[in-house]
Parts: structure tokens; sequence; C-alpha cells
């Protein structure tokens, strides 16, 4: 009987031992529970203020040689020479001679030319000594009256006159024939093809060249209407910039028109702009490039880092009480660092506005978090 009672004893102090360590647990449990519940998620975030911001329209555009052509020749002859600056791939100056053609007929002609000329002088010589003679004795015997034209053979003076006048454009129009035989290049710029051989027989029209202009570059850009309004309107004051498909800046860009008319294909407003020709410039014809051209200034406008905006186009903030809030971004710029965006209606009141640095996809309306400034 003893026995039985010193068993039983034995086994509710163990009992009691166990139900002790079980209600320690849950007491450590709860404490655990509480702290977790405690550790709100640290949110970094950026102060904006309110300001008038100036931001950049960015396009893509290809540039262009202003002039590009076929140098076709002006007169017949054969082929003698081409010039070694006229080879495919070879850029030749303005004036520089590119190649010539046999010229002993057009310089026959222009002798003969002169000498049409020249005879044309003389007839005109002796019908101006004719004149004066017949004038000075019809004034001898009527010197009161004035002479008819055929007495003092006024219309021979004229037709010699215009014997003469039409000398001396055959003579120039020789002349151009032979100086059309040495072929020059009209502007400074490429040999893109050579399309003649030498020894070839060439008549007039045919296609010596094609010359792709290399100093004088242009560009058009297509805007819609939103980049429209937003460019600023006295562009002349603020040249474009030019970037590379590797984001270098490769050169400047005046607007020189633009906006008087639509495209009738795209329906988009065209801004035309002439490459700035300096030393700098590295920028080749036919080169995709963006160009960055200077917007309106905007009024009651954030500018934010590019990261604070969320795929589907949110920005979160913290409000007065540390809660998570967002709003639908209006941005009117952006690049890759920043954002510029119109201010929203909830955050004017806000005394500090605190935008989320770096929202992530978790993040849930009226969360509380801890919040910390970007940086810290």
């Amino acid at each position: 009987m003893s026995k039985r009672i010193v068993w039983l004893s034995a086994a509710l102090v163990l009992l009691g031992a166990v139900g002790t360590y079980v209600l320690s647990l849950e007491d450590t449990s709860d404490v655990d529970i509480e702290e977790k519940e405690v550790a709100l998620p640290v949110v970094s975030y950026v102060t904006a203020q309110a300001n008038d911001n100036t931001g950049h329209i960015s396009v893509f555009a290809e540039v262009r040689p202003r002039w590009t052509a076929d140098l076709k020749a002006q007169v017949s002859g054969k082929l003698l020479s081409v010039a070694p600056q006229a080879l495919e791939g070879k850029q030749v100056a303005k004036g520089e001679a590119m190649a010539q053609l046999e010229k002993h007929t057009y310089e026959a002609q222009l002798e003969d030319a002169r000498y049409q000329q020249s005879t044309a002088e003389f007839n005109l010589k002796k019908k101006q000594n004719k004149h004066i003679l017949a004038l000075k004795n019809w004034r001898a015997v009527n010197p009161q009256e004035e002479p008819p034209e055929m007495a003092v053979h006024i219309p021979e003076l004229r037709v010699a006159e215009k014997a003469l006048e039409a000398a001396i454009q055959k003579v120039k129009v020789a002349q151009y024939d032979v100086n059309a035989t040495t072929i020059k290049a009209p502007f400074s710029g490429f040999v893109t093809k050579r399309h003649v051989s030498i020894g070839q027989s060439i008549s007039v029209g045919d296609t010596l060249f094609t010359l792709l202009d290399a100093e004088q570059l242009d560009i058009t850009v297509s805007l819609d209407k939103d980049q429209w309004d937003l460019l600023e309107k006295a562009w002349q004051e603020f040249p474009a910039k030019i970037y590379n498909s590797s984001k270098e800046m490769v050169g400047l860009a005046k607007i020189q028109r633009g906006g008087g008319f639509l495209d009738p294909k795209s329906r988009r407003y065209q801004l035309f702009l002439e490459v700035v020709n300096t030393p700098e410039t590295s920028i080749l014809p036919g080169e995709f490039v963006t160009v960055e051209l200077q917007s309106r200034t905007v009024q009651d406008s954030l500018k934010l880092p590019a990261t604070a905006l969320t795929q589907e186009g949110f920005i979160w903030f913290l409000n007065n009480k540390d809660e998570l809030q967002r709003f639908e971004a209006d941005v009117i710029f952006r690049d890759d660092t920043d954002i510029i965006v119109h201010m929203p209606d909830v955050l004017r009141d806000l005394g500090e506005k605190r935008v989320v640095q770096l929202p992530m996809a978790a993040f849930l309306p009226g969360q509380h978090v801890a919040p910390t400034p970007a940086g810290h």
C-alpha cells in the first residue's frame, strides 16, 4: 500500500513538472510572436518638393546628308582619266577634279566661236563708222532736221550689235562645254559609287559618279502631339544633343524649322535640324542616333528617382502615420536616372512628401512601416 502511494506521488510530481514546462514554452512563444509583430519593415524614402522642372524629349532619328547627287556627263567623249580621289570610298573636296573627258573637239569649237566673235566685233566697228559718216553728211546738208534711220544706217548698226551679242553667247557655250570635259565635285563629300571606267565612251546624260555630302548633315525628327506640346518653343536658343547607339554624345544640332505641317502618313509633327559642324562632331551620314530636345518648363511637378516607379505605373509614398499609400503616376519625362511627374492631389496636403525610393511587390496600401531617409 505504501509503495502504491509512493508511485502515485511520483507520478503527480512528474505530471506537474511536465505541465510547468509546457506552460513555460507557451509563454516564450507568446513573447516571440509579440516581438515579431513589433518588428516593422524598414522602408527608405526620398523627400520630394513641388518645383518648376524641365526635362528632355528623346527621339530616334537617322542622320541624312543634305546633298546626294549622281554626277552626269554634260558633254560626250572618251574618258581619259579618273583621279585617285574619285575612287569609291574616297572623300573629295568641293571643286576638285574627279575625271577628264577628251576635249579637243570642244576646244576647236571654242576657237571657232571666238573667231566668230572677233568677226562680229569687226563688222560692228564698220557699221559704227558707216553710221557716223552718214550722220555727219546728213547734218552738213540738213542741219535742222533729224535724219531717218535708213539714211544713217541705224538698222544695219542694230543687226551688227545683235550679231556680236550672239557671238559672245556662243563663246560662253563653247567655253562651258570645254569646262564640262573636266568633271568636278559640286560639293565636298564621299564617292559612294563609280559608274565608268577609263577608255569608255561617254554620252551626254551618262552617270559617272554618285556623291554623298559629308559636311552638311540634316536630321528630321517626328513628334507626337504630346511631345510637340512639351517642346520648348524658343528652340533656337537650345541646341539639341545627339547620342550614338552607345549613349555617347557625338554632336549638337540646331533646330531650323518645324511644325508647319503634319507628315501625311504618320500624322506627326516634323522637326528639321542641322548638325553643327565642329571638330568634335563624330557623326556619319546614314547613322541612327538619339536626339535629345529641350522641353518647356513644367510647373508644379515632382522630380523623383526612376526607381520609385513600379512596373505597374504606381509610386508609393508615406502618409503622416508612416503608412504606405500609392498613386498612379502621370509621367512627363523619364531617363535612366530620374522621372518627372505631375503633382498628384494626394500629396498636396502633406507637409513632408516622402516617396519610397525602391518599392517592393509585397507592399500593401495602409501597411505600417519603419521609414528611414535614403542613404542612411
